[in-house]
């Protein structure tokens, strides 16, 4: 087309086709060239190239890949795991506490941790196993910071994880939407595998007080939902928007009216408040984070999402 508009049969240049052709190539140019830099990083994590700790790194990568996130292409895999940050823990660590702000998902690549609430071990994490992740399978894309329902330590010698500041994945999710719906899948299969793991963990003997682990159990459930339900409550635009996958998640977990209505008393809220999606003297935490943060932070989370 450039070739024609340009030698065109009446004579003359016809520029303004002429530019357009330009621009429309110099887009698809580098769409071309951005799938082929991102399946060149796709291939470099999982090639097992590199010596010692890099090549060990990399096969565990791959590991995680083929049993657990299958579901994803392998470009997307790596776009995920380029945005987190990799961690080392030892037995005994603590990687999150109980009652303290978390603004964290993470993710399990080797070794064992333990779940407690007030001391009661409530389940087991394992390799390919999510933390903090606060109803990311129903849809729930949490921005910011929320309140850690329990607190969890590292049981193995090594713990290995890979962690993702929650705005930056949440930006991650919002521009690239079959990422999305992969990990929701993964997800979903987590979740499902965190409930076999609490029954194995019961019946295996280590817990001595069942009643005492189902009452911990539920009161870390409750939680949990209240800690979801203020995060969205001090994200106004957020807020209105994601009303039915809150139901999904309730739901999902048995959530009941009764726990609903408590949870918004305790932040000061009333149902007819929440329905609405307005209160006076709302907080909008997306303001306060590019304060705090700094809007530096905030167009490079964007940028990093790209």
């Amino acid at each position: 087309m450039l070739v024609f508009t340009y030698f065109h049969p009446y004579g003359r240049i016809l520029w303004l086709p002429f530019h357009w052709n330009c621009i429309f190539v110099a887009l698809n140019s580098w769409r071309v060239a951005n799938v082929y830099v991102d399946r060149f990083r796709s291939d470099q994590l999982f090639k097992c190239s590199g010596e010692g700790a890099q090549q060990q790194q990399q096969q565990q990568l791959r590991h995680i890949y083929d049993q657990h996130f299958y579901v994803m292409e392998k470009t997307e895999f790596a776009r995920l795991i380029r945005l987190g940050t990799r961690e080392t823990f030892r037995k005994g660590e603590t990687v999150v506490n109980q009652d303290c702000e978390n603004r964290y998902v993470r993710l399990v690549v080797k070794g064992e941790l333990a779940v407690d609430r007030d001391g009661q071990t409530t389940y087991r994490l394992h390799e390919g196993q999510f933390m903090s992740e606060m109803g990311l399978h129903a849809g729930l894309g949490l921005r910011g910071t929320v309140t850690s329902c329990c607190s969890v330590k590292a049981t193995s010698e090594e713990v290995e994880l890979v962690r993702w500041d929650r705005t930056e994945l949440m930006h991650l999710l919002e521009l690239h939407k079959s990422i999305e719906r992969s990990l929701k899948a993964v997800m979903s299969w987590d979740i499902v595998s965190k409930l076999k793991s609490q029954r194995v963990l019961l019946t295996s003997g280590h817990i001595d007080d069942a009643e005492h682990w189902t009452k911990k159990r539920r009161e870390q459930n409750v939680a949990r939902y209240a800690t979801i339900v203020r995060n969205m409550t001090t994200h106004p635009d957020y807020l209105t928007v994601r009303k039915d996958q809150l139901t999904k998640y309730r739901e999902i977990h048995q959530v009941t009216d009764h726990d609903h209505v408590t949870a918004l008393k305790n932040i000061g809220w009333t149902v007819e408040e929440f329905e609405s999606g307005i209160k006076e003297g709302q907080l909008d935490e997306d303001m306060l984070e590019m304060e705090n943060l700094g809007y530096q932070w905030w167009f490079r989370s964007w940028w990093k999402a790209l």
